[in-house]
């Protein structure tokens, strides 16, 4: 497919993100604005688009192979590139950090954005769209296992029953037998049920923008007041850690955490969702705690809360995309090049198994961070920065569709 054909297709996609972004900064939208678009994500638009995938689709037995072989490798490839995260990011200090960066390297957005990628790309090749479906099947069961666990390292917080009981799993499990008996389904029917399903692209892109809006590009600049300027304050009764120079930099963004994924609480009926992160400023007791009073005559010095990195300054979130958008697809695709030498693959399983692992960072790795109090500021700048990034980096990688 040619490079121009493919960039188009995808700066179209991630434009959709721009209404979300435009009506949230003028704040039009509210802070709850995400958490409910994500339930029309999750409850209406994504188990619709998935039963529009299989719904009047031809099943012939012959596809069962090809379908084994798509699960099979969508089990193997991600492990092999949560292992492969797990050696780039052994080095990082901060576990709760460590584990956001994992998940975001390997957890990649299969249904919101696979599947309407995978139209755009191969208009009329259905059978693309299936392995996409059938991936994502091994997909939603490896995000509440293993993506629970790299998370939160704890295996108690493993809920097998929630590979089956979410919204788009229920919707494949009730299309599969209309797919496999080739039960033609009426156009009054469909007609509704593509229109949901249409919205699952577009609403996950909003919510993206929406997300953006909320987030900060580059680090805040540090406000220190002025030696002697604490030493009157505090001479005065007056504590600096109050003062506007110190706390400006830290003060409460009205952020909705909730991304544009299926797995948030309130949409799954299990996570509460908060309105606003909290000030990421000490408390004045711990900083009083940390910064003990001076003798009698010296000046009190009070330092300002390190703030953190943003979007575009945050070097954690460069490696991710790295490994997500390059070093996982190119790692797919050798691997599933060396098997084919020995036991021969349908050339459009390996092509939708190689785009499939140049997708971004899937939302379910910010909200499981959410969830269970991982490292959520990591999984959201990663999540963002991986899918501006897929503007480049899949059409780059399409290239090589010609010789596989």
């Amino acid at each position: 497919m040619a490079f121009l054909q493919t960039f188009i297709n995808v700066v179209m996609i991630v434009i959709l993100a721009v209404p979300g972004f435009a009506l949230r900064k003028v704040r039009l939208l509210p802070d709850k604005a995400a958490s409910v678009f994500a339930v029309l994500l999750l409850y209406i638009s994504q188990p619709f688009l998935m039963m529009a995938s299989l719904f009047n689709k031809e099943f012939q037995p012959s596809m069962l192979v090809n379908f084994g072989w798509v699960l099979l490798f969508a089990v193997v490839l991600q492990l092999l590139v949560y292992f492969v995260s797990k050696l780039v990011f052994c080095k990082t200090k901060e576990e709760a950090s460590r584990r956001a960066c994992v998940a975001c390297s390997y957890l990649g957005n299969v249904g919101f954005m696979g599947i309407p990628v995978m139209e755009m790309l191969f208009p009329g090749n259905s059978d693309m769209v299936l392995y996409t479906v059938v991936y994502n099947i091994a997909f939603n069961a490896m995000s509440w296992t293993l993506g629970v666990f790299t998370i939160t390292g704890e295996k108690k917080r493993i809920n097998p029953l929630k590979i089956v009981l979410n919204p788009p799993m229920i919707a494949v499990i009730v299309s599969l037998p209309f797919f496999f008996l080739n039960v033609h389904i009426p156009e009054q029917v469909m007609t509704p049920i593509s229109y949901l399903g249409d919205m699952t692209l577009p609403l996950s892109m909003v919510i993206l923008g929406v997300r953006l809006a909320d987030m900060r590009l580059v680090r805040a600049k540090s406000a220190v007041p002025a030696q002697g300027e604490a030493a009157r304050e505090v001479s005065a009764g007056v504590s600096p850690v109050c003062a506007p120079a110190v706390t400006a930099e830290a003060e409460t963004e009205s952020v909705s955490p909730v991304s544009y994924g299926c797995t948030d609480e309130e949409a799954c009926g299990i996570l509460s969702v908060s309105e606003e992160i909290a000030d990421e400023s000490l408390p004045p007791e711990d900083i009083a705690d940390e910064n003990p009073a001076p003798a009698d005559g010296a000046a009190e010095t009070v330092p300002a809360p390190k703030p953190r990195p943003g979007i575009l300054d945050d070097p954690k979130v460069y490696l991710v995309a790295a490994v997500k958008l390059i070093l996982s697809p190119l790692l797919s695709l050798g691997v599933l090049l060396l098997f084919d030498l020995i036991f021969p693959l349908d050339r459009f399983v390996v092509i939708a198994l190689f785009i499939i692992a140049a997708m971004p960072t899937a939302s379910s790795a910010l909200n499981f961070a959410e969830m269970f109090g991982g490292d959520k500021e990591t999984a959201a700048a990663s999540t963002l920065m991986n899918t501006i990034l897929c503007i480049v980096t899949i059409p780059i990688l399409m290239l090589l569709c010609d010789i596989i």
